[in-house]
């Protein structure tokens, strides 16, 4: 699976042309509980050229901004979400991947059962180095190498307790075939499932997102809206989380919207 910002992952320092490094990561993001505080993630060389990883974790979120234009990778701060990555073991934490080979990076959680309730998040980097080969009219002087480096980033979420996020919702816009909402969580506990916007018991459109702090979601609709009152309902049917896990994720309470 490649990972994509909007799938909490983020790529940069492409060059065009000088290499075709491709790094995939499976799964794109993990959800564990203090009850099996351990797994891994499975690093694919899809590319061309050999690649060393450097694998980190550190503290941080990926997060809409507060007008819903951009989300991004943010660090150092998770709102209420604990700090995972102090606790965090991994193994190994540099590796070298050909083309077409793969390698697992394991983890593990050192004191899961002493954290306190709520959600504690790690964004597990991958940082990327290819040697991209040099051109026969490359200058003698500086033709040793063009160094191309790449960073994704992965989310790694462990789980205290039973508790359920707590959302607000604000329309960022709203057009005939779609309507942007902008979904804040203040709780500890992150929020992964479905949104449902209904009418009369009417489904009108579903979109899947993960709310750690603040987040973006865009819904195609059904049907144009009409205006009156709305029903926001959350579920907790999201891709890749264990039904253990969502036990600990309770679903949060509907949110009334007006349009």
């Amino acid at each position: 699976m490649k990972l994509l910002l909007i799938a909490a992952a983020l790529l940069t320092g492409h060059r065009p042309g000088l290499g075709q490094a491709t790094l995939s990561v499976t799964p794109a993001y993990a959800y564990i509980t203090t009850e099996a505080p351990s797994g891994a993630f499975r690093l694919r060389n899809e590319g061309t050229q050999p690649l060393e990883v450097i694998v980190t974790a550190e503290y941080g979120v990926i997060e809409s901004d507060a007008e819903g234009t951009t989300t991004n990778v943010i660090l150092n701060r998770a709102g209420s979400m604990g700090d995972l990555a102090d606790r965090l073991t991994f193994f190994p934490g540099r590796l070298i991947l050909d083309p077409g080979r793969e390698r697992v990076v394991r983890y593990l959680v050192d004191g899961a059962d002493a954290l306190p309730p709520g959600g504690h998040i790690a964004l597990m980097h991958y940082r990327m180095q290819e040697r991209a080969a040099v051109s026969d009219d490359a200058v003698p002087a500086i033709a040793t190498a063009i160094s191309i480096e790449y960073s994704l980033v992965t989310p790694l979420v462990i789980v205290s307790g039973p508790g359920a996020a707590r959302l607000e919702a604000a329309v960022l816009g709203a057009g005939e075939a779609m309507v942007a909402l902008l979904l804040t969580n203040e709780a500890p506990f992150p929020f992964a499932g479905g949104v449902s916007l209904m009418r009369d018991g009417t489904v009108l459109g579903r979109a899947v997102t993960a709310v750690y702090t603040r987040r973006r979601v865009d819904m195609a609709l059904a049907a144009p809206l009409k205006p009156g009152r709305y029903t926001l309902r959350f579920d907790d049917d999201y891709p890749g989380v264990s039904a253990a896990t969502r036990q600990h994720l309770q679903t949060p309470p509907s949110i009334e919207l007006h349009f």
